[in-house]
């Protein structure tokens, strides 16, 4: 049976559907609402059932890792983040329905602290006053103490999640619990948006950002919100479940027991290395094969991966960042190839000779950054496509009654500062997105590259 809710934080009355027992077996679950159906499910579209998309998405990680670490090795540049902070958004224990979410906490805490080397902190959300505003204040202030270049922001979140339809389309809400009744009157509805709270990590942190939702629903955070940024950063999310599946709630099927399963195999495996994030997502599949996790760009740049690692700061490491010059300029180079493969010979020869010939050049630069490699048969194309057909589904679904679309809010793009001179912009903006030639491209489950995106290797010149 289906009935329908009336959410008690905004007047707009938006609409809640509640479903029967899901045909999959969710006990314990995190059950809550189901959306309205879409006409192309992105589960299907998205999954790891797309081998050869996820092996070459897999392998443009390694390719983009391993030249990274190789010329940041020869220019002297330090490797991997300066720092990482990672904030965990949990309800209060009085009112959050999932009592075992204490366990679970505590052990993602425990490798991210002792494990991973990362900072982190435990946040919960109350209602005696609007946890709305909690939730904003809580993200904030995270990115506010902790934000720079060379940063890496982490924000897990684990509870109830909800897909409600208002005057903004369909939206993520996060709750404490199911059926909320407080008779007394005395206090909030403890739910709260994921979009509005989301905000700073999209255009206002200037490091790199990973989102983690360990909730029903949770890709309608992405696939209901766009992202437009012109800068280099990235902001992923890792979300538990597509945009229309329920999640398990704590316990050994839980995702975050397969995500705390698979930070310390990965952790183990990698031996003082780095992992692209698009690893871990691979490996929570492995132990999860009935309810896939997904993997989103937030900022639609599809270039980039969040890489995770045993982080040790000591004062030379920590003053190799400080020293660090300044950018001046950036060169970005198109190579046509007559192979559509490099191996990792190639990429590490790549890596060493490029800073020689710059060197034997007279230019000084300060770092390189391999931005991508895409063959001409791309075999993610088709992946691409049907992106966009679920993509345009969404845009119906999220039509007002009278047919005029609700347009997902538009924040102003950030730049960030490590460059203030522009080779590529008339008007002296710093943008790249004319270099590249990309096209907007909707939000993908898989962290695919726009289309027809040339070949890029990009130098960041310094001063002499």
């Amino acid at each position: 049976m289906v009935t329908q809710r009336q959410s008690a934080v905004r007047p707009a009355h938006p609409t809640v559907v509640e479903s029967c027992q899901s045909s999959r077996p969710i006990a314990p679950s995190r059950q809550n609402s189901v959306l309205v159906p879409v006409v192309v499910e992105d589960h299907d579209i998205l999954s790891p059932d797309d081998e050869e998309a996820k092996i070459e998405l897999t392998r443009e990680a390694e390719r983009q890792t391993l030249f990274q670490k190789i010329s940041n090795d020869v220019l002297k540049t330090p490797n991997g983040y300066r720092k990482v902070e990672v904030l965990i958004i949990r309800w209060h224990e009085s009112i959050d329905e999932f009592k075992d979410h204490k366990q679970e906490i505590e052990r993602l805490k425990t490798i991210f602290t002792a494990g991973f080397g990362y900072g982190c902190t435990v946040k919960s959300i109350c209602n005696s006053s609007s946890p709305q505003v909690d939730l904003n204040h809580h993200v904030l202030s995270h990115v506010r103490e902790h934000d720079g270049d060379d940063n890496l922001l982490i924000v897990y979140y684990t509870g109830h999640g909800f897909q409600v339809k208002d005057e903004q389309g369909s939206r993520l809400q996060l709750s404490a619990s199911r059926n909320w009744n407080d008779s007394s009157g005395r206090s909030h509805p403890p739910t709260a948006f994921w979009d509005e709270a989301e905000a700073p990590l999209k255009t206002h942190a200037l490091g790199d950002a990973l989102a983690i939702l360990d909730c029903c629903f949770a890709s309608t955070a992405a696939v209901t919100s766009k992202g437009r940024n012109q800068e280099l950063r990235t902001y992923q999310m890792l979300a538990a479940s597509s945009a229309d599946e329920f999640t398990f709630g704590p316990g050994e099927k839980s995702f975050t027991h397969a995500l705390c399963d698979s930070l310390e195999e990965l952790l183990r495996e990698a031996s003082g290395s780095t992992f692209p994030v698009i690893k871990l997502w691979e490996r929570i599949n492995t132990k999860r094969t009935t309810q896939a996790a997904l993997i989103w760009d937030r900022l639609q740049r599809y270039k980039r991966h969040v890489e995770l690692g045993r982080l040790d700061p000591n004062p030379k490491r920590d003053a190799s960042f400080r020293n660090e010059e300044p950018e001046q300029a950036c060169l970005v180079v198109r190579f046509s190839l007559k192979t559509n493969e490099l191996n990792n010979q190639q990429v590490d020869t790549l890596a060493r000779q490029l800073p020689a010939a710059f060197k034997e050049a007279g230019v000084a630069v300060r770092r390189m950054e391999y931005v991508e490699f895409e063959r001409r048969n791309d075999p993610t194309k088709g992946v691409r496509r049907a992106v966009r057909i679920v993509h345009q589904a969404w845009t119906r679904r999220k039509s007002k009654p009278s047919g005029l679309l609700v347009s997902p809010p538009q924040y102003e793009s950030r730049k960030r500062r490590r460059s203030n001179i522009s080779l590529l912009s008339p008007t002296g903006e710093t943008t790249r997105e004319s270099s590249y030639g990309s096209e907007e491209v909707a939000d993908s489950g898989l962290c695919t590259p726009p289309r027809r995106s040339p070949r890029f290797m990009r130098m960041q010149a310094g001063s002499d």
